[in-house]
């Protein structure tokens, strides 16, 4: 490397080498910039461009070399040969041409590095061709390192130019690509400078066809001027020629983008209309729009076959009252035809706003109902739709009905009945009429109900509403409130004969038999009859009046009817309190069991105790079981009160010998409940005692309400191991029948029947001896209850009744005395109180 330092310091004139390499830059600027241009251009255009391009920076090389050539001084006088010279000029345009064309060409990713690896060799072979051309007086030696050195430099810088060319195409893209191209030009030339040694030989004599250094001076100037003037007027002529193409092609692209979005809203507006005109044409509703003349703008399909309109009246511009007149005049419209008609609905449509939501229903002469709503638009004019509501209406006409009816009978229900006496209440307001409100509750339904089923119950309550509709006037209104309850509800001058004679009808009525098709049943009613305004002037005060005189009613024995009184109302204020000190006194732990003995008649034995429920009020005092019991089975309090009896009794029972049992009521209301079975078997399980020791007693009103049920309940029992006893015996029609379908472990008489065995009546006598006669005949177990004489004992003991009850032996007692007593008499006789 200190020889090419030597060299360019020692053997050059540095104003001749700068010239070099300024001749060097500005031949690059003009490649580099030909060379963008090829690179935007197609076809042959580009083979030209490059060609320019290879041309430009060839020569560039060229003159590069040679003016650096006549800087340099190796002290002996050098000339150059003409033929060499010409082929180092045109190897340089062609190598360097070569180079640009396949950095263009191909894409690849060592475009750049092939390219540039073309233009070193072309400035290697341009610079040693030119030195092969240099004549001396002396002999040329080279150092083969710096040869090489030399052509790598010239291929390496000539690729980084590329590389930089094809990156950036920007004016700082071009300086720095043509530096770099520069740079390997000179950095080439003074390291191969550096590689030659001229050894003087005067012996050697130069070509006769040389050029010498002054003319070749000339020709560089000449040939520089021409060749690099030329190209870059061609380039910058090119570049203004490019912008104004440019330019040109961006309008025509700018016109071709106007054109093309201008058809494509043509398309968009074909296919918003197509759109609108799908969606309009499927649309539910009929629509037409009308614009400030009243003049048609545009209608749907459904408008024009809604009023069957010919295609002259759905043409754009039709006017509205020709579109008018077509549907009165055709009939399509319920009303007359006739021209004045037309004018007359006309006139009716012009009274509408126009600057408003106006909407209206057409009726039709098929009986379809349209619902016509404008819409005013701006500017005037209007939209309509056009829907058919027939069915609509029908429906909300149904679900209306359907709220104020009876599903079953089609009676009004109780919103509908509340809603007309506020109407008839007010109509009494006046003076002149009364109103009746008569409740009716059927008797024996439920136990139809129960017996035949639903499909019965629900014909029976058809034929009652049938029947009441046939023995009413036409004024009444006929409700059915629910279940088996009823309301009539009608105007009377005279409450007090009107309504009697009314109610006497009614229940004269439905004591008929009913034909239900395979069974045929009698039923009764109870009536309570409450007379507005006298009894209230509020429809639910005066259905409370009516309730509680039909409470009254079934309290006096059904079948009957009752007008409201005052002291109903008290009666039932007291009934309310009763039940709420009850649920305070089944929480407060008011109540307690008495219990009175079972004894053996012959030989005065305790067997057991019956359960006798017993009620402390904190102010009433003692309250009898006959106030408190059938309350509590009406409201459901009995299941909990129930529950507690048989634990509690259970409990006392675990307490006494093992041969004593312990009896104990339920009701309906406990049978009624799921849960009945598991609550004894959790009574016997807390308490120990054995289940053979417990006794459950039922009445038949216990059995007649769901037999079958109640048998399946006992059945359960009975597989538990509990006795089952038939309590009040006698006193109902079906106890014969209630004996053959269950097995019960013991019959208790009727304490009724016991106090006619000493009764003065002969037929009384004989009768209560054949009922306890045959209750003993059965094989059972057989009590006698309310035992109070030692008459009515013998006749017990002669007939053979093996267990007695009564106060004769004890009162019931409570819980406290039952132990007092069994240790008194250690299993002796108990003896008469």
């Amino acid at each position: 490397m200190f020889r090419v330092f030597s060299c360019v310091t020692a053997e050059h004139d540095w104003r001749l080498v700068v010239l070099a390499g300024l001749v060097c830059f500005i031949a690059s600027i003009v490649a580099v910039s030909i060379f963008h241009r090829a690179i935007a251009s197609r076809a042959w255009a580009r083979l030209i461009w490059i060609a320019i391009a290879g041309a430009a920076i060839g020569y560039g090389i060229w003159a590069t070399h040679f003016v650096a050539m006549l800087a340099y001084e190796p002290g002996v006088s050098t000339n150059y040969g003409l033929v060499l010279t010409a082929l180092s000029l045109a190897a340089a345009m062609i190598l360097t041409s070569g180079g640009f064309g396949v950095a263009v060409a191909n894409s690849g990713r060592w475009r750049a590095a092939a390219g540039g690896g073309i233009i070193g060799a072309g400035i290697a072979s341009m610079h040693y061709i030119g030195m092969w051309a240099l004549e001396v007086p002396g002999r040329v030696t080279w150092s083969p390192g710096l040869v090489l050195i030399s052509i790598v430099l010239g291929m390496v810088l000539g690729y980084a130019a590329l590389a930089v060319a094809l990156g950036r195409k920007d004016k700082w893209g071009t300086f720095a690509a043509a530096l770099l191209l520069t740079l390997a030009i000179v950095s080439h030339h003074f390291t191969a400078m550096g590689a030659v040694q001229i050894v003087p030989d005067p012996t050697l004599a130069n070509d006769t066809l040389s050029l010498s250094p002054a003319f070749l001076a000339a020709a560089i100037a000449g040939v520089a001027l021409s060749v690099l003037g030329m190209s870059f007027v061609g380039v910058l002529a090119d570049r203004r020629l490019a912008t104004r193409t440019s330019r040109f092609e961006q309008i025509i692209s700018e016109l071709s983008l106007a054109r093309q979005q201008v058809e494509d809203s043509q398309q968009e507006i074909q296919d918003q209309k197509l759109r609108l005109d799908t969606a309009i044409n499927n649309m539910v509703e009929a629509l037409c729009m009308f614009d400030a003349e009243k003049r048609l703008v545009v209608c749907n399909e459904r408008y024009a076959r809604l009023y069957r309109l010919p295609p002259e009246l759905l043409r754009a511009g039709t006017p509205h009252v020709d579109i008018i007149r077509h549907r009165v005049v055709t009939g399509i419209l319920k009303s007359d035809t006739s021209e004045g008609a037309a004018v007359q609905f006309l006139s009716k449509l012009a009274a509408l706003p126009f600057d408003a939501v106006s909407s209206r229903i057409d009726e039709f002469a098929d009986g379809r109902l349209i619902c016509v709503t404008r819409q005013p638009m701006a500017g005037g004019g209007w939209v309509a739709t056009h829907l058919d509501v027939t069915e609509q209406r029908r429906s909300e006409a149904k679900i209306a009905h359907m709220a104020q009816h009876d599903a079953l009978t089609d009676l009004p229900n109780r919103v509908l009945l509340r809603e007309r006496m506020e109407h008839a209440i007010a109509v009494t307001r006046n003076g002149g009429l009364d109103l009746a409100v008569l409740m009716l509750d059927l008797d024996r339904f439920k136990e139809v109900n129960d017996t035949l089923g639903h499909p019965a119950g629900d014909s029976l309550l058809r034929a009652v509403s049938a029947r009441l509709r046939e023995c009413t006037a036409e004024t009444a209104l006929i409700a059915r409130l629910g279940g088996d309850e009823f309301a009539v509800i009608d105007y009377v001058t005279n409450p007090a004969v009107e309504a009697a004679a009314l109610a006497e009808n009614i229940r004269k009525a439905l004591c008929e038999p009913f034909d239900l098709g395979d069974h045929r049943v009698t039923v009764g009613t109870s009536i309570g009859i409450a007379i507005a305004p006298r009894d209230g002037n509020d429809p639910d005060v005066i259905m409370k009046s009516a309730d509680l005189a039909l409470y009254s009613a079934k309290s006096g024995g059904r079948g009957a009817f009752r007008f409201f009184e005052p002291e109903l109302d008290a009666l039932m204020h007291a009934r309310r309190n009763l039940e709420r000190d009850m649920r305070n006194a089944i929480a407060g732990r008011q109540f307690e069991l008495h219990y009175q003995p079972f004894v053996s008649p012959v030989t005065g034995k305790v067997n057991g105790f019956e359960a006798l429920l017993r009620w402390h009020h904190p102010q009433q005092g003692l309250v009898m079981p006959s106030e408190f019991i059938p309350l509590a089975e009406e409201t459901g309090l009995i299941v909990p009160l129930g529950e507690w009896v048989l634990r509690t009794a259970c409990a006392e029972a675990a307490k006494w010998p093992a041969h004593v049992r312990i009896a104990v009521n339920l009701s309906p209301a406990q049978f009624r409940s799921t849960e009945i079975v598991p609550v004894v078997i959790g009574a016997l399980s807390s308490s120990g005692v054995a289940p053979h020791r417990l006794e459950i007693e039922v009445t038949e009103t216990v059995i007649m309400h769901d037999s079958e049920a109640v048998f399946a309940v006992l059945g359960q029992l009975r597989e538990l191991g509990v006795r089952i006893a038939l309590d009040d015996f006698g006193t109902g029609y079906s106890s014969l029948s209630f004996l053959q379908k269950f097995p019960f472990d013991k019959i208790k008489i009727d304490r009724s029947f016991v106090n006619e065995l000493s009764s003065a009546r002969v037929e009384a006598r004989h009768l209560a001896r054949a009922v306890l006669r045959f209750a003993v005949s059965l094989g059972k177990t057989t009590t006698a209850e309310g035992v109070e004489t030692k008459e009515q004992l013998d006749i017990l003991c002669e007939e053979g009744c093996v267990e007695t009850q009564g106060y004769y032996f004890s009162r019931p007692m409570p819980a406290s005395d039952i132990a007092r007593m069994l240790r008194r008499g250690a299993g002796a006789a108990v003896r008469a109180a």
